[in-house]
């Protein structure tokens, strides 16, 4: 009798717990309800301006952006009356619109691939007497995106913004994107990321399944940034000709000019290895196989081998010691001293332009 006395009120305790949690529940989900009279799927016009790109962390795949996201729907329950305000908007900003905001329906949008809590800059809001809706926020915050070094320092990234709406599916609201709303939806044309250039705004709409296996609505919007790739001349292509000039000594120099071709050649190939270690450090992920510098560099170490070689072999006695082949030497010599130089430059232009292109 003393053990049921003593475990009742435990239970109580836990059932009064798990009502107010139920409770609770409900409420919050009530708040999203959708109005019963409102055209379904409502649908929900979005219009992207990029105000700036601050960062681009490429090695991360996060960039720091600031954009200004405007969204339009249709909500014939906030109609008025013009005549009884005195005009047929009424607009609201700051605190006041986020108590206007929570006093009514809204398509609650989110950004998917937003990394942490965006900063809102701004917040407003306008109610037409039509019943239509604008919200217009100013967000600023760092947002993940797939970054390819493939082509670096050639390469171009995109950076997505995706749109979905964090508690309503595909049958209760889908996004539309027209005309105007592209023509809105614009990148500024200087980026505090001065590494970079900026192209137009492009939307793509997509279809998900949430974990309750409906079907959602998702908008993304692009924009395709690409790298000034002639920032990064001196940086990186000027030491990497400076150090592969070595070649040029080596075939052209006279005999006697140059006493210890291997040892520069060798200290040359130390060079190419410290500057693709610098390179790394700068800008990590910058060595990958695929880069067009990487492959440049793999190929540098070959050829300055071959150019020593070349010069070894032409200047030993084994084209010499025979008198019909007194000058093969010479000629070889001199074709080579032009074609190395002319197809390893022809390689590394080919590798450029198929970066670009």
């Amino acid at each position: 009798m003393m053990s049921r006395l003593s475990v009742s009120p435990v239970r109580i305790l836990l059932i009064c717990l798990l009502s107010a949690f139920v409770d609770t529940v409900h409420a919050s989900s009530g708040q999203h309800d959708m109005p019963a009279d409102m055209p379904r799927p409502a649908q929900v016009h979005l219009v992207v301006r990029i105000l700036d790109i601050v960062k681009v962390e490429e090695m991360s795949g996060v960039a720091s952006v600031a954009l200004e996201v405007q969204q339009r729907w249709h909500d014939a329950a906030q109609a008025f009356e013009p005549r009884d305000f005195g005009r047929n908007r009424l607009d609201y900003s700051g605190a006041d619109a986020q108590t206007r905001l929570d006093a009514m329906w809204s398509p609650a949008v989110a950004i998917e691939n937003l990394e942490d809590e965006a900063k809102r800059k701004l917040l407003a809001l306008s109610v037409y007497s039509g019943g239509d809706i604008v919200l217009t926020e100013r967000l600023e915050g760092r947002y993940r995106f797939s970054s390819d070094l493939s082509a670096f320092p050639f390469d171009r990234q995109t950076l997505p913004f995706r749109f979905v709406s964090q508690y309503f599916a595909a049958d209760d609201v889908i996004f539309v994107v027209r005309d105007q709303d592209r023509k809105l939806s614009t990148v500024a044309e200087e980026l505090n990321a001065s590494d970079w250039r900026a192209g137009g705004v492009r939307f793509a709409t997509e279809q998900f399944y949430g974990w309750s296996a409906r079907p959602f609505a998702r908008l993304v919007a692009e924009v395709d940034i690409d790298r000034k790739w002639p920032r990064y001349f001196l940086r990186i292509f000027v030491p990497f000709l400076a150090v592969l000039s070595v070649s040029i000594f080596i075939l052209w120099a006279p005999s006697g000019l140059i006493g210890d071709k291997p040892g520069i050649t060798y200290s040359a190939l130390l060079a190419l290895a410290a500057l693709s270690f610098t390179f790394e450090a700068s800008f990590p992920g910058s060595m990958s196989v695929t880069s067009p510098i990487a492959f440049m560099i793999s190929i540098g170490y070959f050829y300055l081998i071959l150019a020593l070689l070349l010069d070894l072999f032409l200047r030993s006695e084994v084209l010499t010691e025979h008198t019909r082949y007194a000058y093969l030497s010479q000629e070889v010599r001199l074709a080579a001293r032009y074609l190395m130089p002319v197809l390893f430059l022809l390689v590394c232009v080919c590798v450029t332009l198929r970066s670009l292109a």
